[in-house]
């Protein structure tokens, strides 16, 4: 593009990982926190929900509506209540995928992919018509009460409870369940064959359900969190167009390794490259697209590792078995 290499690093550094910027990165990188761990949850019983993103919308347009609906309650009785809908919200998108591919083995990639066009539709009707604002007439609803906004953790920034939730407890709290409880080894069974899964008396039926409904609970949770601690209605441009948090949450969760702790630092990653594109784009003249590029690169070369990985590992079994 005729542009220094390093300045726009310099910068996109700058932008993402800064003393100034990390809280924003942090703010960036909770959706996506939220719905890779969500997501972890079923591709490690080789289940793909290729449907966050739409659970993600359809979290923030319930946390929207409920906002309006209990504008007027207590924000002590409320926020709560709001929250526990909006990842409701994202569990029962999730329910009809996972009921299809439970009971009916029907290809849960096209049915959950197929759902966030709905869901995408859904709210776009939604946000032209019924819950339209009022004032300005613009496609969103109206501005939620400030008391119900997500109260803000960290004083000088935009670091609210979503955030602390999201690193604090969700975290350490997936990790002890797919690395340490009989659910997580239910879960790795299946993935590695339902037919062992069976020998084991696996209800594998409940478990693909059970394993969808949390990662749709997760992604309408993140859905929620935006909307009460960032945006503060609800609006179509809820998830970046460049690096949709949906989507990248699948690359999110797979170069963590389906790990809750290396998660946690992918989307700490990903999130500060998300907001350093912004900066390396009005300090450098640099596209702010670049970024999705930078994403798909690191995507290939991390994968190409697993691949030689594999390669390898297998080359040196054999020896060992000469």
């Amino acid at each position: 593009m005729g542009k220094d290499p390093l300045q726009a690093y310099y910068w996109l550094f700058q932008g993402a990982f800064s003393p100034s910027a990390i809280s924003e990165t942090f703010v960036r990188a909770t959706p996506l926190l939220l719905i890779s761990i969500g997501l972890a949850v079923v591709f490690r019983a080789k289940v793909w929900n290729i449907g966050a993103e739409g659970q993600f919308y359809i979290g923030g347009m319930m946390t929207a509506i409920m906002g309006i609906m209990f504008k007027d309650l207590p924000a002590p009785l409320a926020f709560p209540v709001i929250v526990l809908i909006a990842g409701l919200g994202g569990a029962i998108w999730a329910l009809i995928p996972a009921i299809l591919k439970a009971s009916y083995g029907i290809n849960e990639v096209i049915t959950t992919l197929m759902f966030n066009y709905v869901a995408i539709y859904l709210v776009s009707y939604l946000l032209h018509g019924p819950f339209r604002d009022p004032i300005s007439m613009f496609p969103e609803t109206e501005t939620i009460n400030p008391a119900l906004w997500a109260p803000i953790a960290v004083q000088g920034t935009r670091i609210h409870v979503g955030v602390l939730l999201a690193f604090v407890i969700v975290v350490p709290l997936a990790y002890f369940f797919l690395k340490r409880s009989a659910f997580g080894l239910k879960l790795d069974i299946l993935g590695s064959s339902p037919r062992v899964a069976e020998y084991a008396n696996i209800n594998t039926t409940h478990l693909i359900i059970q394993a969808m409904l949390i990662s749709g609970f997760l992604a309408g949770l993140a859905g929620g969190f935006e909307v009460l601690g960032i945006q503060h209605k609800m609006r179509l441009e809820l998830s970046p167009t460049t690096s949709p948090y949906g989507y990248t949450g699948i690359a999110v969760a797979l170069l963590g390794y389906l790990n809750p702790l290396l998660i946690a630092l992918t989307s700490f990653f990903l999130g500060g490259i998300i907001n350093g594109s912004m900066t390396m784009h009005r300090m450098a003249q640099i596209p702010v697209g670049m970024a999705g590029i930078i994403q798909a690169l690191i995507i290939i070369f991390i994968l190409t590792g697993y691949f030689v990985e594999d390669k390898l590992s297998k080359k040196v079994m054999e020896r060992l078995k000469l």
